[in-house]
């Protein structure tokens, strides 16, 4: 009545690495394809309002900055017109935004002027750009 335990013990000892193994390649696979499903369960298309209201809504006024000068929509301007020729185009535009663009190698003083003379002239808000969103400097 006495047992061979060298059968039993090899039945006991279960090998877990192919389970493993099956395991990470999942997890590999919904990494590589969630960021793709994501990204098409996500397309939101705006409605009619919403592109009505885009379109509404007017570009801000352009102000350059650069070593031959200031200019206002491509036209250059006296630093001594920049406000009042700036209040006329805000009157003008509906939601009052100016956006300014200084090229390098102009002194932070003169920005800072033109920055004042823009408030002066009634500007509800102003945004500064990256000089090579407007084609100053290298991209």
């Amino acid at each position: 009545m006495h047992a061979d335990n060298s059968q039993d013990s090899a039945i006991t000892a279960i090998n877990i690495t192919p389970l493993v193994d099956v395991a990470l390649v999942l997890v590999i696979i919904f990494m590589i394809t969630l960021p793709q499903m994501m990204e098409q369960a996500m397309k939101i298309r705006p409605t009619e309002q919403q592109v009505v209201a885009a379109s509404s809504v007017s570009q801000p006024i352009l102000v350059e900055i650069s070593a031959k000068g200031i200019s206002v929509e491509g036209k250059f301007v006296a630093e001594q017109e920049l406000a009042p020729t700036l209040h006329k185009l805000i009157a003008q535009r509906k939601n009052g935004s100016v956006a300014v663009s200084a090229e390098r190698g102009v002194s932070h003083g003169q920005v800072v002027t033109v920055l004042d003379q823009i408030m002066t002239a009634g500007a509800k808000e102003m945004n500064l750009l990256d000089p090579r969103e407007v084609g100053h400097g290298p991209a």
